[in-house]
Order: structure tokens, then C-alpha cells, then sequence
């Protein structure tokens, strides 16, 4: 339900300003939002509810370690998709839990994709599924020097 006409203007800086402090506390209470913000808590309510209207912001999560889960190795996955088979590929990737990101890229390669395996051999389990209808180049992560964050608003 479009509540507003906000998706024919720019995001202004109070937009961008609400939208960079949900990315750093998603549970902010809007009251505390409104405080950081310094508006009243029925227009911060009001300015989400038109941003989520217009897209700009589309869900909200919650964000894991995956070790504690077990999932202790990471890895990043360059596919490169035999002829005729990307459409098979793409659905693979969307139907591996292991796998939780994947984009489909120019090159070379067809799709590079992230995956979360408790081990090494785990990990080789994954991507020998994709063998017969794709070549792999893997590459696990050590660390991560920059991890996901949004882009300069």
C-alpha cells in the first residue's frame, strides 16, 4: 500500500539521517529515532512508513555470526556455467542453502556466489554439486576487512 507520492522525490539528508541510524540499531524504537533525528516520533513514523512505501528501505534483519552456528568456513565461489546450463546454475544457487549470496557478474565467469560450510570438506561437497554443469574457482575467506554496510548516502 503507497501511503504517499514519495517515491517521485529525492531522499532528503532527514531520510538518509534515519535510514544510517536503523542501519546501526535496527531496534531503535522510533521514539529514540526521533530523539537522534530530533523530530517528533509521529513524523519519524510517518517518514519510514513512506520510505518503506518508496523502496528505499525494504525489510529489516538480523545479522548472525555464523560460528556460532558452526558454520566456521567462508568462502567465495567464482562460477563459471558450461553452455546451455546458466539457467540450471542460477537455480542450483538458489536452491543450496549454503550458499547465501550470489550475483550473476560480467566476464568470464557467470556468477559469483558466498558460501557458509561448517568445514573444508563440507565446503568441497558444496561446490562438486555444481561440477557437472559448472567450473569453480574458490577462494575461503581468512577475514573480512570490510564487512557489509551501506554505501555513502
Amino acid at each position: 500500500m503507497n501511503r504517499s507520492r514519495y517515491v517521485t522525490r529525492p531522499l532528503d539528508a532527514t531520510d538518509r539521517a534515519i535510514i544510517a541510524a536503523l542501519s546501526e540499531n535496527g531496534r531503535m524504537t522510533v521514539r529514540e529515532l526521533a530523539a537522534h533525528i530530533g523530530l517528533s516520533s509521529p513524523s519519524v513514523t510517518e517518514r519510514i512508513h513512506k520510505l518503506e512505501d518508496a523502496g528505499a528501505i525494504q525489510g529489516y534483519s538480523v545479522l548472525v555470526d555464523p560460528k556460532v552456528f558452526g558454520l566456521g568456513i567462508a568462502a567465495h565461489v567464482r562460477l563459471r556455467a558450461m553452455p546451455g546450463e546458466v539457467k540450471r546454475v542460477a537455480q542450483m544457487l538458489i536452491d543450496t542453502p549454503e550458499i547465501v549470496e550470489a550475483d550473476r557478474v560480467t566476464g568470464e565467469d557467470c556468477f559469483l556466489a558466498k558460501v557458509l560450510a561448517s568445514n573444508v570438506l563440507e565446503l568441497e561437497n558444496v561446490i562438486d554439486r555444481f561440477q557437472p554443469y559448472a567450473s569453480a574457482d574458490t577462494a575461503i575467506i581468512l577475514s573480512s576487512t570490510v564487512v557489509r554496510r551501506l554505501p555513502k548516502l
